[in-house]
């Protein structure tokens, strides 16, 4: 088979599985989401229905059991599930963005814990941000080598699905004189001796989806644990996960923005003000054209480094620049389908108030809108350096 027919063959998948994520969201999605708002968690039977419907293996390597799909056509899945209830579109993501941090591993490490997420049987989670510093080199847990071991000392917080993973991607620093290239990647199994994890409270949206503050005292991992070389922690984090992450994150709130348009279409075109709905005012027309308009652009922007992503350029200001504008049009969409539905929207259990709670999270996933700012301008910045230098010779 030559690579043109893998290529279409590949498609013809990634349509098979969107046209099964439209069936899931329009026949099952809403129950699903209704249980969890009742309950304050996940159902122990919503992540085997995911793992049935193919939806937990999407971006995984073929080898390993996954489907392979390059971002490109991840997206257009991606953003029918994260037009379902937040948790939902969580679980997908975890296990079908946060195995590339082992993807920058060892071959031995790769073999043994790919094949079951691509399953949907294990679930790894990233530990990375902590309580006193920020996600960078100024991170306080440190790993020291001692006896022929690592030792890791110190705390991260707001780790999502700390609880149900089953091996944890930890960042910590091996060199503090060295920068970014004094951080190291660990893969830690769960109930690793010194390691102690503890719930934290309730988010205001994506509600069910658990996030834990994460304790190392004395914890101590074998050489073998480090993903990838010691230093190049950095490495592992942004480019090994946290580049296609933010993209990813950036179609999530894609999803949200086009369910929420959507939905204040549909209330437009039915609620009546003075005999008329209020589709037909003009301010209205104004207000959801803007919305349609700022989608659009978003899920552009997306495209924009999905592309680049499959074909392995660096993506940093790409991802940058796709999170930082569409977190921020998924805000002003979300309160665009509030206003157009007016008091009635802001009851609990509307049907954009899930989802106006839920797209505040995006704010917050792999980075600030700010955060996404100081990458672009450093690109664009050390290109302008770059031309200057050329400029000179």
């Amino acid at each position: 088979m030559n690579r043109a027919q893998t290529t279409e063959d590949l498609a013809r998948r990634a349509e098979e599985i969107r046209n099964r994520a439209i069936e899931f969201r329009l026949e099952e999605a809403k129950e699903w989401g209704e249980e969890i708002e009742r309950r304050g968690d996940i159902p122990d039977g919503l992540q085997p229905r995911l793992k049935e419907l193919g939806f937990l293996g999407l971006t995984q390597p073929q080898w390993a059991g996954g489907e392979g799909l390059p971002l490109k056509l991840y997206f257009p899945i991606l953003e029918e599930i994260s037009r379902c209830h937040g948790s939902i579109r969580m679980m997908c993501h975890a296990f079908n963005s946060i195995w590339r941090t082992i993807g920058r591993g060892r071959e031995e490490q790769q073999r043994e814990w790919l094949p079951a997420i691509a399953r949907g049987e294990k679930l790894v989670a990233f530990a990375l941000t902590e309580p006193e510093a920020g996600t960078g080199i100024d991170l306080k847990t440190t790993a020291t080598k001692e006896n022929g071991r690592f030792v890791l000392r110190g705390r991260k917080h707001l780790i999502t699905f700390a609880n149900r993973a089953d091996v944890f991607a930890v960042i910590a620093k091996t060199d503090s004189e060295l920068g970014r290239y004094g951080l190291t990647a660990f893969l830690v199994p769960k109930g690793q001796p010194g390691m102690e994890i503890e719930e934290m409270p309730e988010m205001m949206g994506d509600r069910g989806c658990d996030h834990a503050v994460i304790t190392f005292d004395e914890c101590a991992v074998p050489e073998n644990a480090v993903l990838g070389e010691v230093g190049q922690g950095f490495d592992v984090a942004v480019r090994g996960f946290l580049d296609q992450s933010r993209a990813c994150i950036a179609q999530s709130a894609v999803g949200i923005a086009q369910e929420s348009l959507e939905r204040a279409v549909s209330h437009a075109r039915r609620r009546k003000t003075f005999g008329k709905p209020i589709a037909s005012r003009q301010a209205v027309q104004m207000r959801l054209a803007e919305m349609d308009i700022s989608v659009q652009a978003g899920r552009l922007l997306c495209l924009d480094a999905a592309e680049k992503f499959d074909s392995g350029e660096d993506v940093a200001r790409e991802a940058a620049r796709a999170k930082a504008y569409a977190i921020q049009m998924v805000g002003e969409v979300t309160d665009g389908a509030l206003s157009i539905f007016g008091g009635v929207g802001y009851i609990s259990g509307s049907p954009v108030e899930r989802l106006y709670r839920d797209a505040r999270s995006l704010w917050f996933e792999e980075g600030t809108a700010e955060m996404q700012k100081m990458t672009i301008a450093e690109r664009l910045l050390a290109e302008a350096r770059r031309r200057e230098r050329q400029n000179l010779r």
